[in-house]
């Protein structure tokens, strides 16, 4: 009962996936095409900061989860607060990590 109470409140039963952020690290400007639009909840990563705290279902947030297929082929994902690409779409990832259209 309370798993279910969880996943309502969390808004999972709706289809919504948990992820994290994508890491800076795999974050490559370039020119690309969207390949799909998916609703995300996006949990945050723990503060390093004293007295930071686990996170926890307030810790998660809705978002999309962009995924564009870059030139050279591969695949990269950014998660935005609104859905403002559709698959289809040309759209350039900046250095910031942003998506703009192309």
């Amino acid at each position: 009962m309370m798993a279910l109470v969880f996943i309502a409140s969390t808004g999972l039963a709706q289809g919504e996936r948990l992820v994290k952020p994508v890491p800076a690290k795999d974050m490559r400007p370039g020119y690309g095409v969207v390949e799909s639009v998916t609703p995300v909840r996006v949990v945050r990563e723990r503060s390093a900061a004293a007295g930071g705290t686990a996170a926890g279902p307030s810790a998660e947030r809705p978002m999309y989860r962009v995924s564009v297929r870059m030139a050279d082929g591969k695949l990269q994902y950014r998660d935005l607060d609104r859905p403002e690409f559709k698959a289809g779409d040309h759209v350039l990832l900046t250095n910031a990590g942003d998506v703009v259209p192309d």
